[in-house]
């Protein structure tokens, strides 16, 4: 009997409210599941970070919130295109600005109505330069396109253009000769009205607009073709017949520089 009740003390010993423990009783090791308790320390609150995609703020011990840096973004390039035509080659650069959709760079078209002169295209853009830069909206870099066209004024306005750092882009015969090169890459040298002519067939121009389906993902193709005939190009130089440096724009515009100056 006092056996029995020396095990009935030991087994009621650790109860909450019991009795302490009986003399003679060995206390067990393990411990009850009802005398566990939540400590604080052994549960550290948990730290609550974005994931690898995420973004936004995150929580960190002790409630606080924590805003996780954007990476730093350098702005776009500004290039100032100026162009002899006020339709073709307007609408050209403005369509390939949309496809080339570059983040490093992005090209503003001023077409300047001063006729076939390359040396008034070359002066008006050092007016719109001056004027934005007074406006504390400077270009990084100028570019003039016009076309041989025999022009008497060439010579002058490449002069100027190298004097006001300005990337003059001389196409021979004409503008149309590097939209020709989007569709096909023949090299074949033609009249003025030829190329008038070839590039309507072809489906590039109306007129003097530019076609809506152009195909301005042949771009490449052609740079790659006028590369092939003009090595040697460079801005302020008038390379064979036919050529267009068009190339060192399109490489600005995807915000690169292939050190063409």
């Amino acid at each position: 009997m006092a056996d029995r009740q020396n095990e009935r003390g030991c087994d009621r010993a650790d109860l909450p409210g019991r009795l302490p423990q009986a003399p003679g009783c060995q206390r067990s090791e393990a411990i009850p599941h009802w005398t566990v308790r939540r400590s604080p320390a052994a549960f550290p609150e948990p730290v609550c970070r974005a994931g690898r995609h995420g973004g936004g703020a995150g929580i960190v011990a002790g409630g606080q919130r924590r805003r996780r840096g954007r990476p730093h973004r350098q702005p776009a390039r500004r290039i100032l295109v100026v162009t002899e035509g006020t339709r073709t080659e307007p609408q050209y650069v403005e369509g390939l600005n949309r496809y080339l959709r570059s983040r490093g760079a992005t090209a503003i078209v001023k077409p300047v109505s001063v006729g076939k002169d390359p040396l008034k295209v070359v002066q008006k853009c050092v007016e719109k330069r001056d004027e934005a830069a007074q406006n504390d909206k400077e270009y990084d870099d100028c570019v003039c396109l016009v076309d041989v066209d025999e022009h008497q004024t060439l010579p002058a306005a490449v002069q100027l253009a190298e004097r006001e750092n300005i990337r003059l882009l001389i196409s021979n015969l004409k503008f149309e000769a590097w939209l020709r090169w989007h569709a096909e890459h023949k090299r074949s040298a033609l009249t003025s009205t030829q190329l008038d002519d070839l590039v309507t067939k072809l489906g590039l121009v109306k007129g003097k607009i530019l076609s809506q389906s152009f195909p301005f993902n042949q771009v490449h193709d052609a740079c790659k073709t006028a590369r092939v005939v003009d090595p040697d190009m460079r801005p302020g130089r008038k390379g064979p017949d036919p050529s267009s440096p068009m190339p060192i724009l399109v490489d600005l515009m995807q915000g690169a520089d292939r050190g063409y100056d």
